[in-house]
């Protein structure tokens, strides 16, 4: 069980980290993306970059809501925070993004909506830019033990509560 947490903020950057099918036209201000995953679910981001806002939502392989981010983004459009719902359409918590001088994000802190940390994810990027290890720590600061390594940052795992 203590997999989930770790599938859990790993897929919330799935839209965000890997590459997609991209509906979109560069000069529009809104637009989808669609990335599907190889268990059969699929995430659909929509990103509104004039309010820098985006939304992403994942279905399981019969087309029902496992969850859905909602995301402030920042003037380069990268995100800030985000709302994390559940299936059943309620917040289930809020989550920080750090990014480094290349803009990537390099740490997400999970909040209960009461502000107490519930855990911390950080990625380590290879030379090439690409995540090749995510490390989960509880809200102690202590490593969970699933922590390691990606072997394959285009299929990240869908979250799941």
């Amino acid at each position: 069980m203590r997999l989930l947490p770790f599938l859990l903020a790993i897929a919330a950057l799935t839209p965000l980290l890997s590459r997609a099918q991209d509906d979109s036209s560069s000069d529009n201000a809104v637009h989808a993306v669609t990335a599907l995953h190889e268990d059969g679910s699929y995430t659909v981001t929509l990103s509104d970059n004039d309010k820098h806002s985006s939304e992403s939502s994942t279905y399981d392989a019969a087309k029902h809501l496992i969850e859905k981010v909602v995301y402030t983004l920042d003037e380069d459009n990268k995100p800030l925070s985000g709302l994390v719902y559940g299936p059943d359409n309620a917040v289930a918590f809020k989550a920080v993004y750090k990014h480094d001088d290349f803009k990537r994000i390099t740490e997400e802190d999970d909040y209960t909506l009461a502000d107490q940390l519930i855990r911390r994810f950080t990625y380590d990027f290879g030379s090439d830019g690409a995540v090749i290890r995510v490390h989960a720590y509880d809200s102690q600061g202590n490593e969970l033990s699933q922590s390691g390594a990606i072997k394959d940052q285009h299929r990240l795992p869908p979250r799941v509560h």
